[in-house]
């Protein structure tokens, strides 16, 4: 019985990784090609019909790349903080909603989740500038921790005001909202 509800849960957490992994890979051949047309010059069209079979190359390319560390940094963090940040990225995906009655991960607090979870992004960023062990990829992720800080308190103020408007945390609630003004 167990075994039964773990594949279940991992068939569903499948469910939503492809299909999202799927997604991305094809919004960035969707920007790549819009700005080689806007830069005037010959976009992904190599690969496949119009180029449609470029993310699949892009992603055969990326995971047979060889892994350069420096000679000086840390190699567990340095190796483990992308991982971090994946993991954050595809955590954010349980919290949200597809339909008011389909969602991963469905809490009374999911708002605020959602953003506690975004913001612990900030840390992947900072692990991965000291662990190389330079005084300026350091220096680069303090800036980048810096403006995500920047960024997260307006956003965190237009989360309240979601909360204010809808009277709940929960994101579900925010999705039959919706569909009542629909």
């Amino acid at each position: 019985m167990f075994y039964y509800n773990a594949l279940e849960q991992i068939l569903l957490v499948l469910a939503i990784l492809i299909p999202f992994l799927v997604t991305v890979a094809f919004y960035t051949l969707a920007e790549r090609k819009i700005m080689a047309s806007i830069q005037r010059r010959r976009g992904p069209n190599v690969v496949g019909f119009f180029g449609l079979l470029q993310p699949i190359v892009d992603g055969i390319k990326l995971l047979l790349k060889e892994v350069v560390v420096p000679s000086r940094a840390n190699y567990f963090l340095f190796l483990f903080a992308p991982v971090i940040a994946l993991t954050l990225s595809f955590a954010l995906q349980s919290f949200l909603p597809f339909t008011t009655y389909l969602c991963y991960v469905d809490v009374s607090f999911g708002l605020l989740a959602l953003f506690a979870v975004s913001s612990l992004n900030a840390y992947s960023v900072i692990v991965s500038g000291w662990a190389s062990n330079s005084k300026y990829a350091f220096l680069g992720s303090l800036r980048a921790v810096a403006q995500l800080i920047s960024y997260e308190l307006v956003i965190g103020f237009i989360l309240i005001i979601l909360i204010l408007l809808t009277g709940s945390a929960r994101l579900t609630d925010f999705v039959e909202v919706q569909a009542q003004l629909a």
